[in-house]
C-alpha cells in the first residue's frame, strides 16, 4: 500500500498536469477565436462590398428613372401638372379622415 507521502506526491503531479492541459485547451480556443474573427471580418467586408455594389446598382437605376421621368414632364407638362393635381386631391382628401 502507497504511503500518505506518495499519494500526495501523486496528486501534487496531478494538479500540475491539469493546470498545464487547462494552459494548452485555452491557448487552442484562443487561437480558434482569433481565427474565426477573422473569418467574420472577411466575411463582412465583402457583405459591405456587396451592399456598395448593390447601392451603386440602385442610385445608377434610380438616375435612369429620374432621366426618363424628366422626359416625361417635358413632353407632357399638361399631363404632368394634371396628375400632381390629383395626386394632391388624393393626399389631401385622405388626410382629413
Amino acid at each position: 500500500m502507497a504511503s500518505t507521502k506518495e499519494l500526495e506526491d501523486e496528486l501534487a503531479k496531478a494538479r500540475k498536469d491539469i493546470k498545464a492541459l487547462a494552459a494548452i485547451a485555452a491557448d487552442k480556443a484562443k487561437e480558434r477565436g482569433t481565427g474565426l474573427a477573422g473569418g467574420m471580418e472577411t466575411l463582412l467586408s465583402g457583405l459591405s462590398d456587396d451592399a456598395r455594389d448593390a447601392y451603386e446598382v440602385a442610385r445608377a437605376e434610380g438616375a435612369a428613372y429620374r432621366g426618363a421621368f424628366e422626359d416625361q414632364v417635358r413632353t407632357n407638362p399638361l399631363a404632368a401638372t394634371g396628375i400632381a393635381f390629383g395626386i394632391g386631391m388624393l393626399f389631401a382628401t385622405l388626410m382629413r379622415r
